[in-house]
């Protein structure tokens, strides 16, 4: 059976990769024209770490029980980061390592802490406590082999990006990019492997900041931007790196290049913790008397209904009796009270007071798996994500608001990526559309490993 080699580009998006910039991305253009593409369809809701698990397992977030980058074990409002304890599944590389096959895994989101697999792996982590930490490559004396090799040893993220300039921005990208990719060269040209699994993060950072420079329709765009084509110029060198590494591949080896979701403009944020409280679901102990962080000591659970978290995606909690421990909503009015919400919610418009295209999500109608009680009750999409939610501030003077604790986003998460994949069965061919289901059978039928039946994908 022949390798796999999978690299994955956060956030990567197909209407320009696919489009005008193809002809300027010529290593990204020969996998097309010897293979086959498509858009590929993300999670509900499409983030990185809903998406990338999914995409690792073969599994939808019902069954990987990951919704967001916060999780909750006991139905209560205590939320913690999560983690690879929290995914109960198993990845492609765990399962090919029951096989004795090894894997080279590089900067795959929530692979931390490492679990046993047999090969290689850099981790990634959203605890700012393990960066740069010795835990973050198994095996551990990969760490100072890195170091000698590199003469760095790899970092994961910009914990501040929102917080500096644009020109720093690039800076640090490109910085940290480059060494992420140098320390995959480096264990694609010394490990043995049968499944390479790389992930580039920082293009989804580059999306964010800057495809308001490109997005002709964005409040924001301007013509005459010295950033115009920053975005461009990041995934031209993108496109040679990955010219690097396919370079180093037998002709045999089965290629795909992918993405977790896209991108798209967002507008500005709907206070919806503050809508939650003025439409009395959510009761304070004590109204804020100016603009404050939001925390659930703050709430008097006696009196509330329902609860929400989400930046992009709003996801709404009811307060259930009999599930949370504070539930006041009686079980045979929680319908009621989905109803209700979901015709407010759909009935809201924008800050320009225009109609939106929102779309609603009920956990009993579209969650279905394993792990289906822990998805929200509602998952919002406020003009199909063109408005985010922002949950994490209340005491806002309006209903919408650019920025949250984390700072001022304009870009979101659009419901497609990309998906290139060359394997010998295609030659150039438009495949549509597939879904992030279809990437982990297709990845075990190309190493002749055996498929669980759990799997509900297609083999590409």
């Amino acid at each position: 059976m022949s390798k796999v080699f999978v690299l994955g580009i956060d956030g990567a998006f197909p209407e320009y990769i696919f489009g005008e910039w193809l002809d300027e991305l010529p290593n990204l253009n020969l996998l097309v024209k010897n293979g086959g593409y498509a858009r590929l369809n993300s999670t509900i809701p499409p983030l990185s770490v809903t998406a990338w698990t999914s995409i690792f397992t073969g599994k939808n977030p019902a069954d990987t029980g990951i919704f967001e980058y916060i999780y909750r074990e006991d139905f209560s409002s205590k939320f913690s980061i999560v983690t690879s304890k929290n995914l109960k599944e198993k990845t492609v590389w765990e399962i090919i390592s029951e096989q004795n096959k090894k894997s080279i895994v590089c900067y795959a989101l929530l692979s931390w802490p490492i679990k046993p697999f047999n090969g290689w792996m850099i981790s990634d982590s959203l605890l700012e406590s393990t960066k740069d930490s010795l835990r973050l490559v198994h095996p551990p004396e990969l760490h100072e082999e890195l170091k000698k090799a590199l003469g760095i040893v790899p970092k994961l993220d910009i914990t501040n990006f929102r917080d500096i300039t644009q020109q720093e921005i690039i800076k640090k990208v490109y910085e940290l990019t480059e060494v992420q990719i140098n320390s995959m060269l480096y264990l694609l040209k010394n490990k043995e492997w049968d499944l390479f699994f790389g992930v580039i993060p920082l293009s989804d950072r580059m999306n964010h900041t800057f495809w308001k420079h490109l997005d002709k329709k964005h409040r924001k765009y301007d013509a005459d931007s010295p950033f115009k084509d920053t975005l461009k110029d990041y995934y031209k060198y993108l496109d040679g790196k990955i010219g690097e590494m396919v370079g180093l591949l037998d002709d045999d080896v089965k290629i795909i290049v992918l993405s977790d979701h896209g991108i798209q403009r967002m507008h500005t944020r709907f206070n919806l913790t503050d809508w939650l409280i003025k439409e009395n679901y959510l009761t304070l102990k004590q109204l804020p008397t100016n603009k404050m962080q939001f925390n659930f000591d703050l709430v008097d659970w006696s009196k509330t209904k329902a609860f929400a978290i989400g930046a992009y995606e709003g996801q709404i909690y009811i307060n259930l009796k009999g599930r949370e421990p504070g539930g006041i909503v009686l079980p045979e009015d929680y319908d009621f009270v989905i109803d209700e919400l979901s015709k407010k919610l759909m009935d809201l418009r924008g800050d320009d007071d225009a109609a939106l295209n929102t779309k609603i999500f009920i956990k009993k109608i579209h969650f279905r798996g394993k792990y289906e009680e822990n998805a929200p009750d509602i998952i919002i999409y406020l003009d199909n994500l063109q408005y985010g939610c922002n949950t994490s501030v209340i005491g806002n003077e309006t209903s919408w608001n650019p920025s949250t604790i984390r700072g001022i986003d304009d870009a979101t998460h659009s419901l497609q990526g990309i998906c290139i994949i060359k394997n010998g069965v295609y030659k150039n061919e438009n495949l549509k559309e597939i879904s992030y289901l279809d990437i982990a059978p297709t990845i075990l039928h190309e190493l002749g490993v055996d498929i669980p039946r759990d799997m509900s994908g297609k083999i590409l």
